[in-house]
């Protein structure tokens, strides 16, 4: 069997727009996702409004008919802790809008998270929003340096000042994503670079060594959340020299899976509490959500999230990535000046490349559908292996590294990014 005979055989057609709330276009989906306990919806480029929108119809479909209560976001770890409380009711509709200033986030997300307000109003069972993320895109230290500082000013006001030299250092790099914070390290000196990542890791250590006076004092749960705090500082420090290192041409393999180390335990954090919701839907970009690395012409670029996911809690972890046939996309260039430190194009896509899953979808004559990989058989012929990453192509072994992709026909470039 060729692979485009599995396609036209098994692909489930969905509506981009439900406007009648009805899900049935979804409910094949049901059974391939079981009690898989976590599911990821990729996309394969930020800022596209029809990924949004495809993913609010989903995580709708998710909650309301498959048992789903958390939702966890490429967003800052220690972020997200205001909006769930936001979700929970803390501040009003309008207040949204000031947690979404530090990135282009478009109206779609916006529309997510009223609706999950909304729903949580009347919900028995609530939905939980987590960030994943190291802090403010990789640009910051902040907020977490900020609430580990606190924290130690009641909690071991001794160690105090290791917190309070990498505050004072971390001051001078507060910016909004992992390029713009990369392209403007040389803002440190060598020493100040150095003494900053040294505080940081004495700073997990000092808590770490005090931590049964810690945890009998204020719990397990606020203990280990402090710590993740330190963790997403520690990442965040690595992942900006990583990405520094990259864009010089110094960069090394695997380097820039630091930040999806991170992403990984964040999810793990959540999953190993007790109290919390156990099936999470993850949205973050196709490349942290696959199974497989990520490779650019042989050259280890990082192993992602979706990969060390599979490895840890096996068959529970499902990758679904989303993809586009024809349209627009955002292509993304580092520019230090530049709002969130980076350039976005509105790129026209061309016609598929061949051997791409873009082109043997669309061959089929087949559009805004659903392919499931999860049951394939191993003897498919022609299976593609390469799949768009913005506005290049990422070649991967295609079924190996998702459990099914979306591809929806046409895709644009939200108006949020050019306002």
């Amino acid at each position: 069997m060729r692979f485009e005979e599995w396609v036209k055989n098994n692909h489930i057609p969905f509506k981009l727009n439900h406007h009648d709330d009805n899900y049935d276009d979804f409910k094949p989906l049901s059974e391939l996702i079981g009690d898989t306990r976590v599911v990821a919806l990729g996309e394969n480029s930020h800022f596209i409004k029809e990924f949004f929108l495809l993913r609010h119809n989903l995580l709708r479909f998710f909650i309301e008919e498959l048992g789903f209560k958390t939702f966890a976001f490429e967003f800052g770890f220690a972020e997200g802790h205001i909006i769930n409380n936001w979700l929970h009711g803390k501040g009003t509709d309008d207040d949204i809008g000031k947690y979404l200033t530090h990135f282009y986030y478009p109206e779609e997300l916006k529309t997510t998270f009223l609706w999950l307000k909304e729903y949580n109003k009347v919900a028995q069972e609530k939905i939980t929003f987590l960030g994943i993320d190291i802090p403010r895109n990789g640009g910051s230290y902040f907020p977490n340096i900020e609430i580990l500082h606190d924290f130690f000013k009641t909690a071991d006001k001794d160690a105090l000042h290791i917190i309070d030299d990498a505050l004072n250092i971390a001051k001078k790099i507060d910016y909004f994503s992992t390029s713009q914070a990369a392209l403007k390290l040389h803002e440190l000196t060598d020493s100040e670079r150095t003494h900053l990542t040294c505080q940081i890791a004495r700073t997990k250590v000092r808590l770490e060594a005090m931590a049964p006076i810690h945890i009998e004092k204020y719990g397990i749960e606020k203990y280990e959340t402090i710590l993740h705090y330190i963790n997403g500082l520690i990442y965040l420090d690595y992942n900006v020299q990583a990405m520094a290192g990259f864009i010089s041409g110094a960069g090394m393999q695997g380097d820039m899976g630091a930040k999806d180390k991170y992403m990984a335990d964040s999810v793990l954090w959540h999953l190993n509490n007790p109290q919390s919701e156990q099936k999470v839907i993850v949205v973050a970009h196709n490349a942290h959500i696959q199974k497989t690395p990520i490779l650019y012409d042989g050259f280890l670029s990082c192993i992602p999230m979706g990969q060390r996911l599979k490895e840890a809690i096996g068959d529970d972890y499902m990758s679904l990535g989303i993809t586009s046939h024809i349209g627009h996309t955002a292509a993304l260039y580092p520019e230090a000046d530049t709002k969130y430190g980076f350039r976005v194009d509105n790129y026209q896509l061309q016609e598929p490349n061949e051997g791409s899953v873009e082109k043997s979808i669309h061959d089929c004559g087949i559009t805004n559908s659903f392919v499931s990989f999860k049951n394939m058989p191993e003897d498919v012929l022609s299976i593609p292996n390469m799949i768009r990453f913005d506005s290049m192509y990422m070649e991967t072994k295609l079924e190996k590294a998702f459990d099914g992709i979306f591809q929806i026909e046409k895709s644009s470039v939200s108006e949020v990014v050019y306002e």
